[in-house]
């Protein structure tokens, strides 16, 4: 298999830029090399992990013990088809949303400045500002491995089962390209209104620092960041892991952070948060490994 090697460190793939090695990775480019690659890890009885840009993860300091199969480099097709766009699973979601902006297809705007991939944010129905990746959402391509056999299938809106932060009509299967259906709008107002978004993530979030973006999911009837600085939690340090002093839902790598600081952080937060507002925060971010 090209573009596969043993030992890779993991502190590149993942945007807190901690974590250990991964016995086996590959970064397949078609869907061709990635069958190839889900073949193997099932006839050496291997573990496998999916990941994109490493957006939403917390990778063990004792890395992965099984196969990495890193998207960045799979399926870079962006294409318009009238009011749809036809989107490989490698594509940035930054860069989808500027396309549709400069193609004047209105709809994806408010999801502006959220990282990673756009098949990591079908799996995960990442959101924003009022929109999710379930409002644009049409069809979704997905490769599934059952006893040995690949299977290529197409799954609709419906049929992916899409909730807060969670697609589980998509779980154990992999996206290899979604289908976006738009609204045609005005291209300067619609690249305004991205450049908005961008200018209130970057005054309200901790963007200098390495993290996963929010760490938990929004609890009903309040909000995650909120509950955390009540509970006098900003600022939290333990290690090289912080709380964020601009956004409580943001745990940083304030520069030498191990997996071990941020997954204690996240641990610490979640029980003093329960014991103070019998709330239970989930987590957001997808532990890989034994943290």
């Amino acid at each position: 298999m090209s573009n596969f090697t043993e030992h890779e460190s993991l502190h590149e793939y993942c945007t807190y830029r901690t974590g250990g090695q991964a016995r086996y990775f590959i970064r397949p480019k078609d869907t061709q090399e990635l069958k190839t690659a889900l073949v193997w890890a099932d006839s050496m009885k291997l573990p496998h992990e999916v990941i994109g840009y490493g957006a939403n993860i917390l990778v063990s300091d004792n890395g992965y013990d099984g196969l990495i199969i890193c998207l960045r480099d799979f399926e870079k097709t962006c294409l318009r088809s009238g009011n749809h766009l036809l989107i490989g699973a490698g594509v940035l979601l930054n860069d989808a949303i500027l396309y549709a902006a400069e193609q004047g297809l209105a709809g994806m705007e408010a999801l502006s400045g959220i990282p990673g991939t756009v098949g990591g944010a079908v799996k995960m129905n990442a959101g924003a500002y009022g929109t999710e990746m379930k409002d644009i959402v049409t069809r979704i391509n997905v490769l599934t491995l059952e006893d040995g056999t690949l299977m290529e299938r197409v799954y609709t809106n419906d049929e992916a089962l899409f909730d807060y932060r969670k697609a589980d009509g998509l779980l154990g299967k992999l996206v290899l390209g979604v289908d976006i259906t738009l609204t045609p709008g005005d291209k300067d107002t619609i690249l305004a209104k991205r450049k908005e978004i961008l200018k209130q993530r970057t005054e309200k979030q901790p963007l200098n620092y390495p993290s996963c973006g929010s760490v938990f999911k929004r609890p009903t009837g309040n909000f995650a960041g909120t509950l955390i600085e009540q509970c006098g939690l900003k600022g939290y340090t333990i290690g090289g892991a912080q709380v964020s002093e601009k956004h409580a839902n943001f745990i940083v790598n304030l520069g030498d952070a191990t997996s071990s600081d941020i997954y204690n952080l996240i641990t610490h937060v979640k029980k003093t948060v329960f014991i103070k507002t019998k709330v239970m925060l989930e987590e957001e971010v997808k532990f890989i490994g034994n943290v």
